[in-house]
């Protein structure tokens, strides 16, 4: 089962660049029965992403994107005229949220009063009151995004229910860009079911969590309580299943401080907070991939500083870029030096960076031997 998973995170990760991380926290979020906040600017792929997942499960799925004028009928079904005829107040739920396995809530944190206690209830409970009545939803995972976080009281609690969070925004690689530009849009190839997922939510539950594994949250707890970071122990507690689901996809049996690492992603209240957040979880959990992940944004942040000389001065440009080449060749020293002592998933991520940094080295080749003249340029 757990293969299964594997082949559609590759194929996820190959289809969506630079969202590898999100890609990790979703599928683990599925499989523990969590749920999934996306932040960022619109055209980002956040709902190409949720619906390929859903794609590959099969599930009943549901998407909606609400506006401040959004009725309660747009998210739970009409009301029956033939049930308010028998003094009954029912909706009626085909192919509404409350029948949804998968969901995807667009613009979520604009959902008014009159939506917002019955999603509270779906997300939370998995209920659906229905003329009074609780009726069981079959709601595996909801996903949500929003250009901005909530900004009155009352959405607090539904921001709460969204166990990771993640800030995602526009591409910064050329390769990556042009490789989204030309592509169709994403179908995975590989193919489960809802069934094929309830059965990896058994098989997690017999995934050991270890004693350092608890050990190394608590350190993380009170590393952040230090920071002014605090999360309520239902959080806490709720993470350990996103641990467990980690580890199962990596095929171990029994977790390991690493698998925390998704707490980098589920403590945060604002995302200037997350890298503060992601310092703490990384020297507690994965030093290695922390490392790893240091190196690569550092990477990142180059490209994007180079490309933005691109249309002033060539000489600069042409500069700017060749300092970035020998820049990346010592990253990519140090990944090399990382994975030799970094555990499973700090390999993983030191895989990924070295890919990544790779990619960004031989566009920047190519544009400091186009700039010089060299052949083979293009």
């Amino acid at each position: 089962m757990t293969r299964i998973f594997q082949t559609l995170r590759a194929e996820l990760v190959s289809a969506f660049p630079e969202r590898q991380s999100v890609i990790d926290g979703a599928l683990c979020a599925i499989i523990a029965g969590e749920h999934v906040l996306l932040l960022g600017p619109p055209g980002t792929g956040k709902s190409a992403l949720v619906r390929s997942i859903a794609q590959a499960f099969g599930g009943q799925y549901f998407e909606r994107l609400l506006t401040r004028f959004s009725t309660p009928e747009e998210l739970f079904g009409p009301v029956s005229l033939s049930a308010l005829e028998q003094d009954r107040y029912v909706r009626v739920t085909a192919g509404k949220l409350p029948e949804a396995e998968i969901a995807f809530v667009d613009e979520v944190f604009k959902a008014n009063s009159a939506i917002l206690n019955s999603l509270l209830a779906i997300a939370n409970e998995r209920v659906f009151h229905n003329d009074g009545v609780p009726t069981a939803c079959p709601l595996v995972s909801l996903f949500a995004a929003s250009n901005e976080l909530p900004e009155s009281n009352e959405l607090e609690a539904l921001f709460d229910r969204f166990l990771l969070r993640y800030d995602v925004g526009y591409l910064v690689q050329t390769s990556s860009f042009r490789s989204v530009v030309k592509a169709p849009d994403p179908a995975p190839a590989t193919r489960a079911t809802m069934d094929d997922l309830h059965a990896a939510q058994l098989e997690v539950l017999a995934v050991k969590i270890t004693d350092g594994t608890i050990d190394a949250m608590i350190a993380i707890r009170d590393a952040c309580r230090a920071e002014g970071i605090v999360a309520s122990d239902r959080r806490w507690k709720r993470s350990l299943r996103v641990a467990r689901a980690a580890a199962y996809l990596a095929g171990e049996k029994q977790t390991s401080p690493e698998d925390l690492s998704l707490l980098a992603d589920s403590l945060w209240r604002e995302p200037k907070e997350r890298a503060k957040v992601a310092r703490i979880v990384g020297q507690l959990a994965d030093p290695a991939g922390t490392q790893a992940q240091e190196i690569l944004d550092a990477a990142r942040e180059t490209a994007e500083r180079v490309s933005g000389l691109k249309t002033g001065d060539r000489k600069a440009y042409i500069s700017a870029a060749a300092g970035a080449i020998d820049a990346y060749a010592q990253q990519q020293q140090r990944l090399t030096e990382l994975a030799l002592k970094g555990g499973r998933r700090a390999r993983t991520v030191v895989a990924g960076a070295s890919a990544e940094i790779d990619a960004i080295h031989r566009e920047l080749a190519q544009a400091v031997s186009a700039g010089l003249g060299l052949r083979g340029a293009r």
